[in-house]
């Protein structure tokens, strides 16, 4: 074994596009990733991968083949793909109150795998929450170090947090929330989960407070957020140098994720009622819809349900924006955001969100459940130009550095 640690990545899903994995692999400390389904670079994916071929291929084989990266074509990949077909199957089949319980089940299995299969020459093990309990109960036996990527805020908080939303905004949620059997069994594995990482890293500074108030050692808790952008070619953005006022238009506000009360919907929709006939605006909501049709059809007068949509239509909507508005109540840090960044778009955000942007400069970060400061901003952009706005080379060269940065402080964590 050489002087390096030698890391195992057991993870679950494509999270990220394999950001921790390649950039472990760029180091050479990647010793094997383990994951559920790898398309990998065989000449079959790589034909299928083909424009002519790919665009004529069902969804869910398209979401296949994209379970792939170019720059780990010659790290160590071991997949168990009916293991994964499985459980991507079963979670697509479940409502809301199954998908802990898929989860639980699944985290199990996926480890059992692992540990069957063997870890190999390692003395680092990379897992994500809820996905590496079992796996980190056999390295600390083996006195193999744990680290944990904590990917959102302790599910304590989360529970708290919907509950409250759920009894504001009664008869919204399609499927209301309520805290499982299931719910406990995952807070608790991922609670284990923590006890056990040697270190833990998550995307903010929200995450980190939550995991702190449940009890975790502040000491081995590391901020990184690492938003990598599966398209790193620059979204194009035109800045604005005149206000929408200015120009004669209307105020084009934006939304993207899951339209449900997590992502803190009804406040943005509650704003837009409230600056309509104050401004012109138009807003546009990309995402799966999670509220009830009657409560899409009272608002459809200030806002456009698009439903979810392809990733290459998201590029469009982030250029025809004038902001992007994330009310959320609760996140590890929303990638959509980092999005937003590149592109140029001004944000409105919660902390909550988890977001690197700079308050006053990127855009707004304003309380969660604000609705009036929502209002307050959207106004503000519409009315005032900023100098700091939509400098798109001055936001993607902070977005370089922030991510520089966090992938120094991982380095440090794995060297250590």
């Amino acid at each position: 074994m050489n002087n390096k640690p030698q890391v195992l990545v057991a993870q679950l899903g494509a999270r990220k596009h394999y950001q921790e994995p390649l950039l472990f692999h760029q180091w050479g400390i990647l010793n094997r990733l383990y994951t559920d389904f790898y398309s990998g670079h065989s000449l079959l994916a790589n034909l299928l991968r083909h424009p002519y071929f790919y665009n004529r291929l069902p969804n869910f084989i398209k979401k296949g083949l994209e379970r792939n990266e170019p720059n780990l074509k010659s790290a160590k990949v071991i997949h168990f793909p009916i293991f994964g077909y499985r459980y991507v199957k079963a979670l697509n089949k479940a409502s809301p109150q199954q998908a802990s319980q898929i989860f639980v089940e699944g985290g199990k299995e996926f480890c059992q795998r692992i540990i069957k299969n063997g870890l190999g020459e390692i003395d680092t093990i990379y897992g994500f929450n809820s996905a590496c309990l079992e796996l980190f109960e056999y390295a600390k036996s083996c006195g193999i170090r744990c680290i944990l990527d904590q990917t959102l805020a302790d599910y304590s908080l989360v529970h708290k947090l919907l509950l409250e939303e759920e009894e504001h905004w009664q008869g919204w949620s399609l499927t209301p929330f309520t805290v499982s059997d299931a719910d406990l069994e995952l807070m608790q594995r991922e609670h284990r989960e923590q006890d056990l990482a040697n270190r833990i890293i998550c995307g903010s500074n929200f995450v980190k407070d939550s995991l702190i108030v449940r009890g975790v050692d502040t000491h081995k808790i590391s901020v990184v957020p690492l938003g990598r952008l599966k398209d790193e070619k620059s979204m194009q953005h035109q800045p604005l140098t005149q206000t929408p006022r200015e120009r004669g238009d209307e105020l084009r506000i934006l939304f993207v994720g899951s339209v449900g009360l997590r992502k803190g919907i009804p406040y943005l929709l509650e704003a837009l009622r409230q600056i309509k006939g104050k401004i012109p605006f138009t807003c546009k909501v990309a995402g799966s819809l999670e509220i009830k049709p009657e409560r899409i059809a009272e608002y459809s007068d200030v806002c456009d349900f698009m439903g979810r949509i392809p990733r290459s239509k998201v590029k469009d909507l982030y250029t025809w924006a004038d902001v992007f508005v994330l009310p959320s109540i609760c996140e590890g840090s929303a990638m959509v955001t980092y999005e937003a960044l590149s592109a140029g778009v001004p944000i409105i955000t919660t902390y909550n969100s988890g977001s690197i942007i700079r308050d006053e400069i990127d855009g707004f970060i304003i309380p969660m459940r604000n609705i009036d400061l929502i209002v307050e901003k959207l106004v503000k952009i519409y009315l005032k130009p900023s100098n700091d706005f939509n400098k798109i080379d001055k936001n993607q060269e902070y977005l370089k550095h922030t991510i520089q940065e966090s992938e120094n402080k991982l380095q440090q964590v794995l060297m250590f």
